[in-house]
């Protein structure tokens, strides 16, 4: 039996909280996302930093602000009592799954009372003009001393027009990561670089062809099978070596903090 949707809060509008994310950005990623070896690597260090912190606590309660199309909250709603927030009404349409828990968000304001065990922004807060506010009122949804999880792009060095083609208004470096949870208040745990092994290229695309125009978003992320089997199996390697290690440089950050309060 599925549980009720926590109590609800009115809502509000706040204009530096407005993701500048296209808006066929999830249509354009949702054909090429399955098997995919950035998005299935993603995934998979997301959801073991999730069984990290919250174990075989099958009803542990875990909400991904925003949750876009659905696509994670669906991976997370297998092991946990998951729930989905979204400000964009286009973007829940493409949910899935039915019955998948998803809720449309008016003006951004969070209509969920604090009861939530861990808290996840995966590749959001970049897309925010105030993302210190964005991250302290998705953490004001956790428990005391619940857990916060973010993803974000790593390295300023790393920026090119399909950043802004994403809507990503910055990168992160490691210090501006941990300088962002203290901004929202959080007490930062760790910082792990990910698709370390694809720093190079990411480094070398950006000084070769990072002023080029994204044309054809899909075409940017398209790979033939064999390089994606290639690249596949490299991330599995790094996963096997590096795993949660802080060591290194990625193309992405996973940052895990936890709320202020008792534990």
């Amino acid at each position: 039996m599925k549980p009720d949707v926590p109590a609800a809060r009115p809502a509000g509008r706040d204009a530096g909280l407005v993701p500048c994310f296209p808006e066929q950005g999830h249509d354009v990623l949702r054909s090429l996302r399955d098997g995919h070896f950035w998005f299935t690597h993603r995934r998979r260090c997301i959801l073991e930093s999730a069984q990290a912190c919250l174990g075989g606590r099958s009803q542990a309660r875990v909400l991904e602000f925003g949750c876009g199309d659905g696509h994670l909250v669906e991976a997370l709603s297998e092991r946990w009592l998951a729930f989905g927030l979204e400000r964009r009404l286009t973007d829940l349409l493409l949910t899935r799954r039915a019955g998948t828990r998803v809720v449309l968000a008016e003006g951004g304001a969070p209509p969920f009372a604090p009861s939530f065990d861990l808290v996840g922004l995966f590749d959001v807060v970049e897309h925010v003009e105030d993302d210190a506010e964005l991250l302290a009122r998705a953490a004001g949804l956790a428990l005391p001393g619940g857990w916060i999880l973010v993803t974000v792009p790593a390295d300023p060095r790393l920026w090119s027009s399909l950043d802004e083609y994403a809507g990503h208004l910055r990168r992160y470096t490691r210090a501006a990561v941990f300088d962002l949870f203290a901004r929202a208040g959080l007490e930062p745990i760790r910082v792990v670089p990910l698709f370390r092994l694809l720093w190079p290229l990411g480094r070398l695309r950006a000084r070769l062809f990072g002023r080029r125009p994204v044309e054809r978003p899909e075409d940017e992320y398209r790979v033939s099978t064999v390089t994606n089997r290639a690249l596949a199996a490299l991330l599995r390697l790094e996963r096997a070596v590096a795993g949660g290690s802080e060591r290194g440089a990625g193309t992405s950050w996973l940052a895990l903090g936890r709320a202020r309060g008792n534990a």
